[in-house]
C-alpha cells in the first residue's frame, strides 16, 4: 500500500529549518519530492532508516540526513521499520490497536417496589380497621352521624374508602407516576384526620380499640414509606 506524506528533511548534524519534501513510500521504494525536484529515489533495502524519536535518520549514497514526516507510524509501517522508538511504538500500537468496543449498556435497574408495596399493606390495614370498625358499631348507630355512642360506625365507610385510595395510589407509585407520592401523601392525610376524629368520638369498647389499632398501624406503615421515600430523594 502506497504512503503519500509531507515532511521535512536536512542533513545530519545541519540546524537549520531543513526542506519541505512530499514523501513516496511505495512497492520498496523511497522518493523525496522537493516542488517540481526528485531530491532522492532509493530502494529501501539499500538505504540504512532508523528511527529517533522525531523522524527518521537515513543513510543513502554516502549521505546521512534526517527525515521528519507528518506521519511516523503509517511511513514506519511501509517501510517495514522493525528498530523503532518508544514513541514511535506507541504510534504503532495505537495504529493497529482495533477499536475498544462500546462497552456493554448495563441491564436496567429494576426499580423497586419496596415502597409501593409497603403503602398497600399500609391501605389494607386501613381497611382492615375500617371493616372491623363496622363489624363492632353500634347496631343502632347512624351512618355518618356524630354524637356520643355512634363514633365507630360513622367513620368506618371513611377508612375503607381511604384504605382503598391507599392501595390504588400504591399501583400507581409502583408504574412510577411522578405525581403518586404526593397524591399518595393527600390520601394518608385524609385518613389520618379522620383517624383523629374518630379516636376522639369513640366509645373505646373493645372492638373499637382492635380496629383502631389496625388504621393506627397502617397509617405508621404509611407515613414510614413516604418518609423514608423523601429521604432518599433529598440525598
Amino acid at each position: 500500500m502506497a504512503v503519500e506524506l509531507d515532511g521535512n528533511v536536512r542533513m545530519r548534524g545541519d540546524t537549520g529549518p531543513g526542506v519541505g519534501v512530499k514523501i513516496l513510500a511505495e512497492e520498496g521504494r523511497l522518493r523525496l519530492i522537493s516542488g517540481n525536484e526528485l531530491v532522492g529515489d532509493w530502494v529501501v533495502g539499500d538505504i540504512g532508516v532508523n528511527a529517533l524519536n522525531e523522524g527518521f535518520n537515513i543513510k543513502a549514497e554516502g549521505e546521512e540526513f534526517v527525515l521528519r514526516t507528518a506521519d511516523d507510524a503509517a511511513f514506519a509501517e511501509e517501510l517495514g521499520i522493525m528498530a523503532v522508538s518508544p514513541r514511535l511504538g506507541r504510534r504503532l500500537a495505537a495504529r493497529h490497536n482495533p477499536e475498544v468496543p462500546d462497552a456493554a449498556p448495563e441491564p436496567p435497574q429494576i426499580s423497586s417496589n419496596l415502597a409501593a408495596v409497603g403503602f398497600a399493606v399500609a391501605g389494607a390495614l386501613v381497611v382492615l380497621g375500617g371493616t372491623f370498625l363496622n363489624i363492632t358499631a353500634p347496631p343502632n348507630a347512624a351512618l355518618l352521624r356524630g354524637g356520643a355512642g355512634g363514633g365507630g360506625f360513622e367513620f368506618w365507610l371513611a377508612f375503607t374508602i381511604g384504605g382503598i385510595l391507599m392501595i390504588a395510589m400504591a399501583y400507581v407509585m409502583s408504574i412510577g407516576t411522578r405525581s403518586a407520592r404526593a397524591i399518595a401523601s393527600l390520601s394518608l392525610l385524609g385518613v389520618v384526620v379522620a383517624f383523629g376524629f374518630a379516636v376522639s368520638r369513640s366509645s373505646a369498647g373493645a372492638g373499637e380499640i382492635t380496629a383502631y389499632g389496625f388504621i393506627a398501624g397502617g397509617l405508621v406503615v404509611g407515613v414510614a414509606v413516604l418518609v423514608s421515600g423523601s429521604l432518599r430523594q433529598g440525598e
